[in-house]
């Protein structure tokens, strides 16, 4: 797994960068919408065919499913990042992503961690966090000029 992430991780990151300047939309705007996609798509299936039998067991499975998927890749990217950040030395310029994924990754966690299974309705304001914590980003970047 290891070893095709690194294959394919300089294609990626040349595409979304190309992307982005024919686009004029900034490249983490980019990444934040496509990268996830991309790298979720085995979860995607699986998520789906699980719905498709509609039962209440299987769909609680399916969004039990999406929620560790979404808290253990938001945490292990962001402590993999705040790493490279930290043993690098690096320019600390990102306040308002890491702000913004911190609080999805705790609102879906709490949700997450406190059922065991989910009824359908849930889906909805968690779906309507992923436009929330780019808009939020936009927001806390463009109008309040964090960075």
């Amino acid at each position: 797994g290891s070893l095709l992430a690194a294959a394919f991780a300089d294609p990626l990151v040349n595409s979304i960068n190309g992307f982005a300047q024919a686009s004029q939309i900034p490249p983490f705007f980019i990444a934040f919408v496509f990268t996830p996609l991309a790298s979720n798509a085995s979860e995607l299936v699986s998520s789906i065919s699980f719905a498709q039998k509609k039962r209440k067991r299987n769909i609680s499975l399916t969004f039990s499913q999406i929620y560790g998927a979404v808290t253990m890749n938001n945490t292990l990217c962001l402590g993999i990042f705040l790493g490279l950040v930290y043993t690098r030395g690096l320019t600390w310029d990102f306040s308002s992503e890491v702000t913004a994924i911190l609080i999805t990754t705790f609102f879906v966690g709490a949700l997450g961690g406190s059922r065991m299974t989910f009824p359908s309705w849930l889906s909805l304001p968690v779906l309507a966090l992923y436009p929330l914590s780019i808009a939020s980003i936009a927001f806390l970047d463009n109008v309040l000029g964090w960075h």
